[in-house]
């Protein structure tokens, strides 16, 4: 040991980041595939905002949304067989490839084999240089509707331009009504103490929308996601 110390990357400015117990984790999931109730560790740092989810599974994808207490998810939709299962807790934590359950303010990331898991949650941003800001910008979600159903919570079928089929719950009327959906992304900035230097140091998920597409006049991206 030389005594010099390791370099440490700056903290993003504008979140709060914590990682999550296992106890955390698996509450997590129970909450979203299991109970299928409204995530109570992202309820306590968030309280009432709408709930999203996208979680990547090793043989698929499940969406869903939870405007108030109970989960809406893609596996119970019209559209449920082009779904995968939900896993199950906790002898199918091996599944779980990424599973992102986020709001306006916060989100929950939970990593590879449910192994471990990260909470971010917004603080206020109003004595920060123009600079560190946390900045907003949208990911189009190219593709084609096939159908909408049109539930209590819609869900879209679309195909990707990979020729992957999606299900988003979202009612996206697609090139018939001009209309886009779109993720919803918030990026936090960092600076270097030593070098002066600046760049995004972390981002999350906000939210899913759809309507007319958004432009950089609007202080938008228009990056084309998947």
């Amino acid at each position: 040991m030389t005594g010099t110390e390791w370099w440490q990357p700056p903290r993003p400015a504008g979140v709060r980041l914590r990682e999550l117990t296992a106890e955390q984790v698996d509450g997590v999931l129970a909450d979203v595939f299991g109970d299928g109730r409204r995530c109570r560790l992202l309820e306590e740092a968030a309280p009432g905002e709408r709930q999203w989810l996208l979680a990547e599974l090793g043989d698929g994808r499940v969406t869903g949304t939870c405007p108030a207490h109970r989960w809406r998810r893609s596996d119970h939709s019209a559209f449920a067989a082009l779904s995968a299962a939900p896993p199950q807790v906790p002898q199918e934590r091996w599944r779980v490839l990424e599973v992102l359950v986020f709001c306006a303010s916060a989100q929950v990331r939970v990593g590879e084999a449910a192994a471990a898991g990260w909470l971010a949650v917004d603080e206020d941003h109003a004595g920060l240089p123009e600079y560190l800001r946390p900045r907003d910008r949208r990911l189009l979600l190219a593709g084609r509707t096939a159908r909408v159903d049109p539930g209590e919570a819609p869900f879209t079928r679309t195909r990707e331009p990979s020729g992957t089929t999606a299900v988003l719950p979202l009612d996206w009327g697609g090139a018939a009504t001009r209309r886009e959906a779109w993720l919803s992304v918030r990026e936090y900035w960092a600076r270097d103490a030593h070098t002066g230097a600046v760049g995004v140091a972390f981002h999350r998920l906000t939210g899913m929308a759809t309507g007319e597409r958004p432009t950089r006049a609007d202080g938008w991206g228009d990056d084309r996601g998947t």
